[in-house]
């Protein structure tokens, strides 16, 4: 057993300079796993750390991060030797309360590039191997610039250089201010939303906690996505009312917690909603809450682990802005958890790029390159690396900072940026599928097999039961993102185009899976890109549908249009079932691409004015829809959204009245007639 006495007066010197000033620090243990797990007994005690590892006794290894945020602890461990997975180290430094430390352990920092490191596996495709970690080369050499402990089993021990004499005092005014904020919500005038912006540990949902207190007279409804990210606003509410609160309560004194789905299904009345980690939950349910809700308030972790993207703070801001005049904005800078200053958030900051901003920059149009870029050249260039982190996490409502480890680290990816003067103005992520032998393309098509990484050649060959779709090479995009200022100036589709070019060669499609709007869907459209399937569950991040658009490349296309038919005829099914509250804006740009079967006769339909109605004359719309669907996208705009929703969709007539701003059932059935009446007087409709 090693004598680790001068160590441990170090970390005990350190927890004190950390107590007085409220900070939190990293320790780094570096060596053979032996040597760091002896030291780290000799440092700690379990009965106040929190042991992240997969492997040693008394730890737990969440699956999820979700699974750690809300808790606080005197101290943390993250044993690397069980993978360097970023939002699990993250999540677990933002657990660390003032005056504590995250003990990192991890092998020679000199090897650690190469070091077959447990987590490679999770952004590896099957087929790919990595032979070195260009993100644990980056980690490396940032770890050792850091201003923190380090203890290497190679190096002589030397005392810390880490002293410090401050005494911080952490200023809850702002916090107060953001608590009266929420109060005038709830007692003011009514539509006027609060956004509550801020980083972690700046005491958001503490203040939604002691608001609640405040307003003991108002029934309040707290909701998130996790239940566990409402704890602290709990803890809050019961520590001011003086109550006792245990951790799986959902309803105490005047707050109730409702998760999103069981908000909207029930839409209970309140007197004040609170939306925790708003950016966690999908915009368009966001929008449906507003909708209800005249007193609301969204508070939202900007720069954290929730896997936010900051797409939600510029998409959704604007949104609350243009709608809602008198919406107020707060920003919560200044830390409560810990003082200003904190270096351990400064160290995670750093290691993740998550202070990466993207400055717009006015190029001159014609001036654009599109480009290439290698992880290797990622690596090297550390101002390259922060603007392509900055411009995705910008265009996306949800990012994590696993991202980063799949940015370098994935074998199967290219990305191709376009950029003016250095400066990047669009970025294109893409990962190449496919190349399985014809056995394994055998087994994934029965089911048998889901070799990771190769969604969209899975999905195609079991669309199409044709095995060429995974034993030949494939093209996913992952990501495109274009500055703002550059939108609907064409970089987009110049970087796209400039993409397709550099793949032919070993590509025989190109593809994208993203959740499907009307206006997302025009743009895949109008680049070629054709719509061959819609998921049946909306997705958690978007809350839309998930689209999948392919173009071909080097091959023929009949394939794919068998695939684009096959839709056809499963889409009008599901507008009568599963998708029957698909957006009929969507609905009209799907159907928009669709070919008409020029082989089939119109069923004839009665003009006479008083003969048309839903019951005899829905059917035989819905045929002539079915087998020529540009009859239904001749018809102006008001007219096809309309048709779109009491013929292929079979809405009730209530829904029909409400949607329309409709009278009644009257009112409905004469603009029912004028729409059909409008149809069959285009001569090519009959």
């Amino acid at each position: 057993m090693h004598d680790f006495k001068l160590y441990k007066r170090s970390v005990e010197q350190l927890t004190q300079q950390l107590t007085d000033a409220k900070h939190r620090q990293l320790v780094l243990i570096t060596g053979q796993p032996t040597w760091c797990y002896e030291l780290l007994s000799a440092l700690t005690r379990s009965d106040d750390v929190k042991l992240l590892s997969s492997s040693l006794a008394n730890a737990s290894w969440p699956e999820h991060t979700h699974q750690l945020l809300g808790q606080e602890f005197p101290h943390a461990v993250y044993d690397g030797f069980s993978g360097i997975y970023p939002d699990k180290l993250a999540a677990l430094a933002g657990t660390v309360k003032a005056g504590g430390l995250l003990f990192l352990l991890l092998p020679d920092l000199q090897h650690l590039a190469s070091w077959q490191d447990p987590a490679l596996q999770s952004v590896q495709s099957y087929g790919c191997s990595n032979q070195q970690s260009y993100f644990n080369l980056r980690f490396s050499r940032l770890l050792q610039t850091l201003p923190a402990i380090h203890f290497d089993e190679h190096t002589v021990f030397k005392q810390s250089p880490l002293k410090s004499n401050v005494t911080n005092k952490i200023e809850y005014q702002a916090q107060q201010q953001c608590v009266e904020q929420i109060i005038k919500v709830a007692t003011g005038r009514a539509n006027r939303p609060l956004i509550i912006n801020a980083d972690r540990g700046r005491g958001k949902s503490a203040a939604l906690g002691l608001a609640a207190a405040a307003l003991h007279d108002k029934k309040i409804i707290v909701c998130a996505t996790q239940f566990r990210a409402t704890h602290s606003c709990f803890k809050h509410l019961a520590k001011t009312l003086q109550v006792e609160y245990k951790a799986q309560q959902k309803h105490l004194a005047n707050l109730q917690y409702m998760a999103p789905d069981a908000l909207l299904n029930q839409l209970p009345q309140c007197d004040l909603l609170l939306v925790d980690e708003a950016a966690a939950t999908p915009v368009p349910l966001l929008l449906t809450m507003l909708k209800h809700y005249p007193r609301i308030v969204f508070a939202s972790t900007l720069v954290g682990y929730e896997g936010n993207g900051r797409g939600y703070t510029i998409r959704f801001t604007q949104h609350i802005k243009a709608n809602y005049k008198a919406a107020k904005i707060v920003n919560l800078e200044e830390p409560l958890r810990f003082a200003k200053g904190d270096p351990l958030e400064q160290h995670v900051r750093t290691l993740f790029a998550l202070d990466a901003q993207y400055n717009e920059y006015p190029p001159a149009l014609n001036n654009i390159e599109h480009i290439e870029v290698t992880q290797q050249q990622l690596v090297d260039n550390e101002p390259l690396l922060q603007q392509i982190v900055a411009l995705l996490a910008l265009a996306h409502y949800q990012s994590s900072v696993n991202d980063l480890r799949q940015l370098l680290d994935a074998p199967a990816q290219r990305l191709f940026i376009s950029r003016c003067d250095m400066h990047v103005m669009g970025v294109c992520l893409i990962t190449v599928e496919g190349g399985m032998d014809a056995e394994l393309a055998k087994q994934v098509i029965s089911g048998e097999r889901r070799p990771q990484g190769h969604l969209m050649a899975q999905s195609l060959a079991q669309l199409s039961a044709q095995p060429s779709y995974l034993t030949k090479q494939s093209a996913r995009v992952i990501r495109i993102a274009v500055a703002p200022n550059l939108h609907q100036q064409g970089v987009g589709k110049a970087l796209l185009a400039h993409c397709q070019h550099q793949l032919t060669p070993t590509c025989s499609y190109i593809g994208a899976s993203f959740g499907a709007t009307a206006g997302l869907l025009r743009f895949w459209q109008s680049q070629g890109f054709s719509a061959v399937k819609l998921g049946y569950q909306r997705d958690k991040s978007t809350g839309e549908h998930s689209a999948l658009v392919i173009k071909a490349l080097n091959t023929s296309t009949q394939g794919l249009h068998t695939l684009a038919q096959q839709f056809k005829s499963d889409l009008f099914y599901g507008l009568l079932t599963h998708f029957s509250q698909l957006d009929s804006e969507l609905v009209s740009e799907l159907i928009s691409k669709f070919i008409d079967e020029s082989s089939v006769p119109s069923p004839p339909i009665n003009t006479a004015i008083s003969s048309i109605n839903r019951f005899n004359t829905a059917p035989k719309l819905w045929y002539l829809f079915n087998h020529s669907p540009s009859c239904l996208m001749a018809t102006k705009s008001e007219d096809r959204h309309l048709l779109i929703q009491m013929v292929l969709q079979n809405h009730s007539n209530e829904q029909l009245i409400k949607q329309h701003c409709l009278s009644g059932k009257k009112a409905l059935e004469q603009q029912f007639k004028l729409a059909v009446k409008s149809l069959i007087k285009k001569p090519h409709n009959l």
